[in-house]
């Protein structure tokens, strides 16, 4: 499973929507969209994609640095 789907069904298994979640990180709507559907070419690089993977997860109760291992698998070596 990539980071993205990660992200989309741990927000679905919350109840949360794509607002609720931009509200509760701070994030637009719109980078989350674009993350949940594996394109993190909006969060301003690579480092900046951790660093936002890693403040998403506990708020969707998955472990940080799981989600970002599998984002460094799925996305391998990409500079966003």
């Amino acid at each position: 499973m990539s980071a993205g789907q990660s992200i989309a069904r741990a927000r679905a298994a919350a109840g949360m929507s794509l607002e609720q979640l931009s509200d509760a990180t701070k994030m637009r709507a719109s980078i989350i969209a674009a993350m949940e559907a594996d394109d993190f070419s909006l969060c301003g690089g690579t480092i900046y994609a951790r660093g936002q993977l890693r403040m998403m997860a506990p708020i969707l109760g998955l472990d940080p640095q799981a989600l970002v291992e599998e984002f460094d698998q799925t996305s391998q070596g990409l500079d966003y």
